[in-house]
């Protein structure tokens, strides 16, 4: 049973320390319903298997292992189907009783799903980062005890909108907030700061989730929280709030909901935060089309954004977000700079998948380490496999390159870089660089399908698409140019032009006016 025996799960189920051995679990442990794994239930296997002492197994999970050695399978979990595993896998349907076992050291890390009461792929794409690989481990030893769900539970849109009068009753001024994920990117943490700006004046934030994510409990903060893919109706939950709720949808990914909710009758605005060849790309232009054409205000973010979306929405009114800084300590600020010294650091930031450049962002990392030997390199955010794999390579070839995941502190890296490198090949944004330019930091980009080319020039330097060697010379001058007094220019630039007060309050009006027509 040792290769099965989780010594560190059992510790934290049982809260005994060093005393919390597999020795302790098999004299007491089992006795008491303890579990030696997050794989197995002795309570379950007990109940369902009440002869399981019949071989002399002194525990229930050695009564399982014993019989499978011989070939018998037994259900070790209530979410654990030996057989169903075996047969829906078909590269699997020869393990026989082993399948269990196969599940344990490859199947949940491959996302696979145990039974049909878990769904791998559901709770990973639903609650999990993409560097999570172990969703059954997750929902037993985090998810269940958050009320995450081990697989959908499609809700009528009567039950729906029970459940949301429920959650909302008592609200003075309810306000819906549609959300395509929790997760800790761009456009989520705008509609988590616009949440909270609408909570201090006065409204009542409700939110629905097309999937969660780790931003979820600070939504759940704010207001109730109703995840999409769990199974619930969007528009059921907005019937049973009080009629003339405004509804807020913060992306193009959610708008497919625009035209059932604007066709209800209440204020429905959808901010518009992607460039237009990917809304083309994804097939998202059907979906504002219809909502438009039901009553929703459709707003852009940058007036060039809104410029490419024109003759197929007409002409948009833009409002150009604000930020919101994130809350760093002096202390982060004082570790990074102790961190990285005097020596060049370059930084760059986003989800680290294609459109983001982090590939381009390794390449210029090369060139500039030919230069700069000393030089370090930083990536924010959430990365890929794909990502992951480019980043391993350049750390092998040598390269300094350092990838700390999503990070709260995220302003004390930007105030120890010397440049911003911004490499993506498609953004309508990205905050970061003006989060960046907010503690001095100025960046050098490629001018490619960017939303912030004529709005933050004045903040950096764009290169023409390809021009690697013209952009790595940029950024060794960049580097080079880094004084305090530059710092301080852009600082002051940045404080002059991002108010998220005054960007609140323009969304906030939109909702509230409701014009005839989104197209002004």
């Amino acid at each position: 049973m040792s290769m099965l025996f989780d010594e560190v799960f059992y510790r934290k189920q049982t809260r005994l320390g060093l005393r919390a051995t597999e020795e302790h679990f098999n004299t007491a442990g089992d006795a008491k319903g303890f579990d030696p794994t997050p794989y197995f239930s002795t309570s379950y296997y007990k109940a369902r298997y009440p002869d399981w002492q019949a071989g002399g197994a002194q525990t229930a999970i050695e009564d399982m292992v014993n019989r499978m050695r011989r070939g018998e399978a037994r259900q070790p979990h209530p979410l654990i189907d030996p057989a169903y595993y075996r047969e829906t896998y078909p590269d699997l349907r020869s393990l026989n009783a082993d399948a269990y076992f196969h599940f344990v050291k490859h199947g949940d890390h491959e996302q696979r799903s145990p039974s049909a009461d878990f769904d791998a792929h559901f709770y990973a794409n639903t609650y999990l980062l993409p560097e999570q690989p172990r969703p059954f481990l997750h929902y037993v030893t985090i998810g269940k005890a958050l009320g995450y769900l081990p697989r959908p539970q499609i809700r009528s849109f009567d039950e729906s909108r029970a459940a949301s009068a429920a959650k909302t009753q008592g609200l003075k001024k309810p306000i819906l907030i549609l959300v395509h994920s929790a997760q800790a990117t761009g456009v989520p943490i705008l509609a988590r700061d616009l949440a909270l700006y609408f909570k201090a004046e006065g409204w009542d934030p409700v939110f629905f989730l097309m999937q969660a994510g780790p931003l979820l409990p600070f939504f759940e903060q704010i207001g109730p929280v109703f995840i999409g893919a769990e199974g619930w109706d969007p528009i059921g939950l907005r019937t049973g709030m009080p009629q003339m709720v405004p509804a807020l949808i913060t992306t193009a990914a959610a708008a497919h909901f625009g035209a059932d909710l604007a066709a209800q009758g209440s204020p429905c605005v959808i901010l518009i935060h992607e460039m237009a060849q990917y809304i083309h790309a994804q097939n998202l232009m059907p979906s504002l089309q219809d909502a438009q054409r039901a009553g929703a205000t459709l707003i852009g973010s940058i007036p060039r954004q809104a410029a490419g979306l024109a003759d197929a929405l007409g002409a948009l009114p833009t409002i150009q977000p604000g930020i919101t800084l994130p809350q760093t300590t002096m202390q982060s600020f004082r570790d990074a700079q102790r961190q990285f010294g005097a020596a060049p650091m370059f930084i760059g930031a986003g989800t680290g998948e294609y459109r983001k450049g982090l590939d381009l962002f390794i390449d210029a990392a090369r060139d500039i380490t030919a230069n700069l030997p000393d030089a370090t390199f930083v990536w924010l955010g959430q990365l890929q496999q794909a990502g992951r794999i480019m980043v391993q390579q350049a750390q092998d070839d040598g390269i300094k390159l350092i990838t700390p995941g999503f990070v709260s502190d995220s302003l004390a890296w930007y105030r120890a870089a010397d440049a911003y490198l911004l490499t993506s090949r498609q953004d309508p944004g990205p905050t970061t660089v003006i989060q960046a330019a907010a503690v001095g930091t100025r960046f050098v980009g490629y001018a490619a399908d960017i939303g912030l080319i004529g709005v933050a020039d004045s903040l950096g330097t764009f290169i023409t698409p390809g021009d690697q060697a013209g952009f790595v010379r940029a950024a060794l001058a960049q580097a080079q140019a880094n004084t305090p007094a530059l710092r301080r220019a852009t600082r002051k630039m940045v404080a002059q032009h991002t108010s998220f007060k005054t960007y609140g309050a323009a969304v906030l009006q939109r909702l509230t006016s409701r014009p005839a027509s989104s197209a002004t």
